[in-house]
């Protein structure tokens, strides 16, 4: 494949990349005990990103053979050549050459159709000892992605990732209320990730919420002191401070952190992580899709903004280092900054210490979406569900609990970070494309926070 790529050079191209992708995944849907969906497929193809005079050209095909190489190559010429905009550079592009082969302990291969189909209804016989629970959805997903990659400047590399997951949407009505509650468990492996991250567990919890929610009352609106827990964490890190690090938007001016490098924006205990690199975790990868090896980015470190996600080109324009978080959905696009794992590391208190200390607040657990923009550092999240704090301890369950406020205030307001950090709250993260991701992080204790309830 190399050699194609070398062969079909012009005078006036600087620089070109070839990716090839073979791709196999199944996804099995049940619905009340009834499997509703058992889809399995492969798909492979090609591309081609290019640099000539300043511009970038990319093209693609599902095809393959020499002629077929040789049209979305000129395509990707012609497109280059055809750009409006001629002021793009390419410097440290990777030189490497490696194999990284993941592969699991548990193939999935290990178990059969009919097995893995089982396994799926056994998960769904857990949730009939609820009786408010009148519908429940469990999806199980795999997916292997193998990438070959090479570059003009020698670059090659071969890599393997499997990925595992198991999704749930529960559904719970009594008495005219209704509630709905999701989870997912997953991760880079095979079958393995279904005993790192056991799915009965998450399963439990999420319908012991559900469930609990029925008889919640209305989450308190104003300022007050919020408890959030891992999982709120991690969308806040993701969602808050991951995209707003995203350099593509620091460039377009989307981003509030925009020319801040250096500078304390949050208390000395906070400091927020995007780690590709660690085992298991939905968003891990060896190497992003430029062919640079992943790596660990502290974003925030000790309150202090240090970092920006980069690809090759986002570094170049910055005149900062490139760090690995390039990604693409699939050979058919190109890649785009993102974020991989993304978390708030832990501090030194322990969740009771936390709660000890409150005489009035709000726990928020889970969550439900939300709206932030970076442009203007705000943001709004809502929670799955709540708690009330009284004099140190969790009394009455709340529902319909909204958290906002501005991204760089909201630093200065986290005065106490929990030691029990949980990253592995898998998804898919959307940016024109989709990229599996993960985020997480300990509980967090934030003073004056604006609460809503609806």
């Amino acid at each position: 494949m190399e050699n194609l790529l070398k062969l079909h050079m012009k005078p006036d191209v600087e620089y070109a990349e070839l990716r090839v992708a073979r791709i196999s995944n199944l996804v099995i849907e049940m619905k009340n005990g009834e499997v509703t969906k058992c889809v399995q497929g492969t798909d492979s193809g090609l591309s081609i990103r290019l640099l000539s005079d300043g511009a970038l050209g990319f093209s693609s095909t599902s095809k393959f053979g020499k002629n077929e190489f040789a049209r979305c190559f000129e395509n990707a010429y012609k497109i280059a050549k055809n750009m409006d905009i001629h002021d793009i550079k390419l410097e440290d592009v990777s030189i490497e050459s490696s194999t990284a082969i993941w592969s699991g302990r548990k193939k999935h291969a290990d178990l059969s159709l009919e097995e893995k189909i089982r396994y799926i209804g056994e998960l769904y016989a857990l949730t009939k000892q609820y009786n408010e629970i009148k519908s429940v959805t469990l999806s199980y997903m795999e997916s292997t992605i193998e990438n070959e990659y090479y570059n003009t400047h020698g670059a090659k590399l071969l890599t393997r990732v499997p990925r595992t997951a198991v999704r749930m949407q529960i559904v719970a009505h009594s008495e005219g209320a209704i509630s709905n509650i999701t989870g997912s468990v997953g991760g880079t492996g095979e079958l393995e990730i279904l005993d790192i991250y056991p799915p009965a567990e998450e399963l439990k919890n999420k319908c012991a919420s559900a469930v609990r929610l029925l008889h919640a009352q209305r989450a308190p609106s104003g300022l007050c002191t919020v408890v959030a827990d891992n999982a709120l964490t991690g969308v806040f890190a993701h969602e808050a401070v991951g995209h707003a690090c995203e350099a593509d938007a620091v460039i377009a001016g989307a981003s509030c952190l925009a020319g801040k490098i250096g500078e304390k924006i949050g208390n000395d205990i906070v400091t927020i992580v995007d780690d590709p690199t660690l085992p298991h975790q939905n968003g891990s990868f060896p190497y992003d899709d430029e062919g640079t090896k992943a790596r660990r980015k502290v974003l925030i470190d000790h309150g202090y903004l240090r970092e920006f996600i980069h690809s090759v080109e986002t570094a170049t324009k910055l005149k900062m280092s490139k760090n690995g978080g390039a990604r693409a959905e699939s050979y058919a696009v190109p890649p785009l900054v993102r974020m991989s794992n993304t978390y708030i590391e832990g501090g030194d208190y322990t969740f009771e210490e936390m709660l000890k200390e409150i005489k009035f607040g709000v726990y928020a657990k889970g969550s439900r979406g939300g709206q932030v923009d970076t442009t203007k550092g705000t943001f709004q999240f809502s929670a799955e569900e709540g708690f009330l704090i009284e004099n140190g301890v969790l009394t009455k369950p709340l529902r319909d609990l909204s958290l906002a406020g501005d991204i760089l205030g909201v630093f200065h307001q986290i005065d106490a970070v929990g030691n029990d950090v949980k990253v592995g709250h898998p998804g898919n993260c959307g940016k024109g494309q989709w990229v599996p991701v993960s985020d997480g992080g300990p509980h967090i204790r934030i003073q004056n926070a604006r609460v809503g309830g609806g």
